[in-house]
Order: C-alpha cells, then sequence, then structure tokens
C-alpha cells in the first residue's frame, strides 16, 4: 500500500473522457492531435517520459506515460469523437486543467467526463464511476430542435386520431 494511505483513500485515479462533435481538422490530422496532447500536458505541468502515436484506417491512437501516470487517446474522425482514459497513481493530478484543455483543443461540443477511484480497499464503492457532462450552448439548441421536433409529431399524431375518433363518433367518417 502507498506510504500515508489510509483505507479510506485511494491510490489512484482513472479519468474516461469522452469529445464529441469534434472539430474535423483537428481530428484528421495526427500533427494537430499530437500538438493538442502536448500543449494540454505542459498546461497541466506533467512531465512524460515517452509518447507514442498510431494511425489505423478508421482510427489514431496516442499513447503517453509518465512516472505513476498513463495517457491514452482514441481519435475517430468519421465519428467525430475522441476517447480519452487518464489514471494517475498521484492525487495530485490536475485532471481538469488537461479535460479542458483538450475539449478547447478539439473543439467538442459536448463532453462526458467519468471519474473513478482506484485501489481503495476500505471501500466496497470502489469502482462506482461518477459522471459529469457538459453541453455547449449550440449542443443545446440542436438537442431542444430534435426534442421540439419530435414532440411535435406525436402532438399531431394524437391530434389526427382525436379528430379521426371524433369525427367517427358523431357520423361524418365512417
Amino acid at each position: 500500500m502507498k506510504e500515508g494511505a489510509t483505507m479510506a483513500n485511494a491510490l489512484g485515479q482513472q479519468l474516461l473522457i469522452d469529445l464529441y462533435s469534434c472539430d474535423d481538422e483537428i481530428i484528421t490530422s495526427t500533427t494537430a492531435i499530437q500538438e493538442s496532447v502536448t500543449s494540454a500536458f505542459d498546461d497541466a505541468n506533467l512531465a512524460v517520459d515517452e509518447i507514442s502515436c498510431q494511425v489505423l484506417d478508421d482510427e489514431i491512437n496516442i499513447i503517453a506515460i509518465a512516472h505513476h501516470f498513463h495517457f491514452t487517446l482514441h481519435a475517430y474522425p468519421s465519428l467525430g469523437y475522441v476517447a480519452i482514459d487518464c489514471y494517475s497513481f498521484e492525487r495530485d493530478i490536475p485532471f481538469t486543467v488537461l479535460m479542458k484543455c483538450l475539449r478547447h483543443s478539439f473543439g467538442a461540443e459536448k463532453v462526458k467526463a467519468t471519474s473513478v477511484q482506484r485501489g481503495d480497499f476500505g471501500n466496497e464503492r470502489d469502482m462506482k464511476p461518477r459522471r459529469k457532462t457538459k453541453i455547449t450552448t449550440l449542443g443545446r439548441v440542436s438537442r431542444t430542435r430534435i426534442q421540439l421536433k419530435q414532440t411535435g409529431g406525436k402532438l399531431k399524431n394524437q391530434s389526427a386520431k382525436v379528430i379521426s375518433s371524433l369525427a367517427k363518433k358523431s357520423g361524418l367518417k365512417k
């Protein structure tokens, strides 16, 4: 067990970040992705020992390793989506700074972050994640527009059924 850790303290923290509707120009460029990740590490004062990039047909992967820390990024340009996994054995890693910098760099409209405490030997709820979701103004407008369209369609269908039923009862329609 880590020195100074008590049963109530977790040894590490894992942060899962989902970035939606990212800027196409950035997430299709391996150079832009690597620069964004490097800039986020600089802003968070994280010294990275090793970083590597792998380009596949439909995905770009970045893996970074540091002392008591790893970072993986999977960019899916065709989906406008970036999935990030950060794990730290240190409790003072500024995950919020890292996340905000990456969201800004990739131009994500929506961010979903899930945090998991790892290695809390005294807590049965050790692996229960906490989620936070943030949506940009444009994302909210788009979501509201879709919901209004769906609600309008439902009301239109229900109104047609009511009118048809009333017409049958009054003998106007057979």
